[in-house]
C-alpha cells in the first residue's frame, strides 16, 4: 500500500474556502431565523420565507462543513461533490455573464466563474490527484 501523500497547499486553500462558506451559510441561516418582524417587513420578506431559507442555509452550511472535512482527509466523494458544484457554478456564471454582458453584475458573474475554475484546477492537478489517490 502506498503511503498517503501530503495535502497540497491548493487543496488546503479549497478546504479553508469551503469552511468559510460553511460558517457563513450557517450564520446567514441563524440570522434569518432570528430576524425580527420589523427587519423582515422592511426587507419585504415573509416570516415563513425567512424561516424556510434560514433552515436551508443551515443545512447547506452543514453539508459544506462535511465536504470540507472530507476534502481535508482526501475523500474522493467530497472531491466529486465539490467538483459537481463548481461545474454547476461555472456554467451558471457563464450563463449570467452572457445575459449580463454590458450590464451591472457582469464582472461579478465573471469573478464567480474564475473562482469556480480555480477551485477545479486546485482539486484536479497532479499533486491533488496524488493526495486523493493515496488517502
Amino acid at each position: 500500500m502506498t503511503a498517503p501523500a501530503p495535502r497540497p497547499a491548493g487543496v488546503t486553500l479549497v478546504v479553508v474556502l469551503t469552511w468559510i462558506a460553511a460558517i457563513l451559510a450557517v450564520l446567514a441561516g441563524v440570522l434569518l431565523l432570528l430576524a425580527s418582524d420589523s427587519v423582515l417587513q422592511e426587507a419585504d420578506i415573509a416570516e415563513s420565507t425567512a424561516t424556510t431559507y434560514g433552515w436551508i442555509e443551515i443545512g447547506w452550511g452543514v453539508v459544506a462543513a462535511l465536504v470540507a472535512i472530507g476534502l481535508g482527509n482526501g475523500n474522493n466523494f467530497s472531491r466529486l461533490l465539490a467538483t459537481v458544484l463548481m461545474v454547476l457554478r461555472l456554467g451558471g456564471s457563464i450563463f449570467a455573464a452572457v445575459v449580463l454582458s454590458g450590464h451591472n453584475g457582469f464582472w461579478s458573474a465573471v469573478a464567480s466563474g474564475v473562482i469556480a475554475l480555480l477551485v477545479l484546477v486546485l482539486l484536479w492537478n497532479n499533486k491533488a490527484n496524488m493526495f486523493f489517490a493515496t488517502n
